[in-house]
């Protein structure tokens, strides 16, 4: 990676008549027929409209190329087999505007996405690149972005190294001349790309975020590469993001010296989460809980002297723990909703029993926490699978409402009645009632 550079050439603006701006949008493409057509709709609908479209098609099987083909603004190339990255580099390859943005096939923009992101690098000719707050989202019918607005922000992905908090280049928007200085999107590894790419493009330049999000992310669904990764390859996939993050540390260290042994100390809190992931990976709750426990030992180093909760990283920043556990919870999420109940039931338990009080700051792992994106569905089916945790009913009492455990609790009762094993006087006579979303009562579960 070269030093500093200057960022130079010509900003996006609007030019005469509505023409379109100096913008390139790479998008790559791999069976995204379900989504294609909206993400495209929603770069075709930008108020300042981009002078490049460019669709990268890598060896789709399904008529995604076919809906490419139906938008003539848009440009289709074809880079079979290559994957995302390696598709990415393709496509900005064959780009020529000033600033470029990576939009990933089922992402959304609102329409004044790139005019907003476009006038912050305007009026701030020093930074590399723009950062747009997002959403997240998983049907676009339930999609509603805020008012947008111009609120330039500091930003620097340094300031929470080893997490970059940018979850997919969709949101940002890059100084052509910051890209070339770093050898163009890092295509060499597959798994930290993005990860390279944030932290050597903030060691060339300053980047801004504007405040205002205009950019959607679509959560997981089973076609996503990272979705397939998590699910097989969790524990390779976080040792790769972790050589990488030693590996900029390293780096770090000769562009600026003072930071050099801090990197490196800061990638020590990857050890115990990689153990973590390793674990889920396992289906080990022994490993779980010791790693858990290293984790937990971890923070509690990396606390400021004299404070009762982790650390911000700086001055009103998301804190150190809260950066783990939204790390892990991204890993873990796929598996733990994924399969049968009661394979996973064993690491479940660990999560939520094997934490003592003086835990303080992983209890939000605990998949029953309301900052937690499990589906009630499944954290029922797992109590369902695994009933005699009066703990952890309670924590779904706590933490999801009265009724829906009543109604867990209901069905647990069926299910045992309608057993052989059951106890007699069980399917005799005992009697529940469910309880309904308004809290009433909804009738008997059924009857001797």
């Amino acid at each position: 990676m070269s030093g500093p550079v200057a960022m130079a050439g010509p900003c996006a603006v609007t030019g005469p008549n509505g023409t379109a701006a100096d913008i390139a949008v790479v998008i790559p493409l791999f069976n995204g027929a379900a989504w294609i057509r909206q993400t495209l709709a929603s770069v075709l609908a930008q108020t300042l409209p981009a002078r490049e479209i460019i669709v990268v098609d890598d060896g789709s099987s399904d008529d995604s190329p076919a809906i490419v083909r139906s938008f003539p603004q848009v440009t289709l190339h074809r880079h079979p087999g290559k994957g995302t990255h390696q598709t990415r580099q393709f496509g900005f390859e064959r780009s020529t505007a000033a600033l470029v943005t990576f939009l990933d096939q089922d992402d959304l923009w609102h329409p004044r996405h790139l005019e907003l992101l476009s006038t912050v690098l305007r009026d701030d000719p020093a930074a590399c690149a723009a950062v747009s707050r997002t959403l997240t989202y998983e049907d676009e019918r339930e999609l509603h972005f805020p008012a947008p607005f111009l609120g330039p922000e500091r930003f620097d992905p340094w300031d929470s190294f080893p997490f970059h908090r940018i979850d997919t280049p969709s949101f940002v928007l890059i100084r052509r001349s910051a890209l070339e200085a770093i050898g163009g999107w890092p295509a060499r590894n597959a798994w930290s790309s993005d990860v390279q790419a944030w932290f050597q493009l903030a060691s060339v330049a300053p980047m801004v975020r504007n405040a205002s999000a205009t950019a959607a992310y679509r959560v997981q669904h089973r076609q996503a590469t990272s979705t397939r990764w998590r699910l097989e390859r969790a524990h390779e996939y976080f040792l790769n993001i972790r050589s990488s993050c030693e590996a900029l540390a390293r780096e770090r260290g000769l562009s600026h010296p003072q930071d050099g042994d801090l990197r490196l100390r800061q990638c020590r809190i990857l050890e115990p989460m990689a153990q973590l992931i390793e674990a889920l990976e396992r289906a080990d709750p022994v490993l779980m809980r010791f790693a858990l426990t290293q984790l937990e030992a971890e923070l509690t180093r990396s606390e400021p002297p004299g404070s009762q909760t982790s650390g911000s990283l700086t001055p009103g920043s998301t804190t150190l723990a809260d950066l783990v556990i939204g790390t892990l919870s991204w890993y873990m999420r796929p598996t733990l909703t994924s399969s049968n109940a009661r394979q996973w039931r064993p690491l479940v338990r660990t999560l939520h029993r094997g934490q003592p009080h003086t835990i303080r700051h992983l209890g939000r792992l605990v998949p029953f926490h309301p900052e937690n994106a499990y589906p009630t569905s499944v954290l029922v089916g797992y109590l369902l699978a695994d009933p005699w945790q009066p703990r952890a009913w309670w924590q779904l009492t706590r933490y999801r409402g009265v009724p829906i455990a009543l109604n867990g609790i209901g069905r647990l009762m069926g299910v045992l009645r309608r057993s052989p094993a059951g106890s007699p006087w069980l399917r005799r006579g005992w009697r529940t009632r469910t309880w309904s979303a308004r809290g009433g009562p909804s009738g008997p579960a059924g009857s001797a």
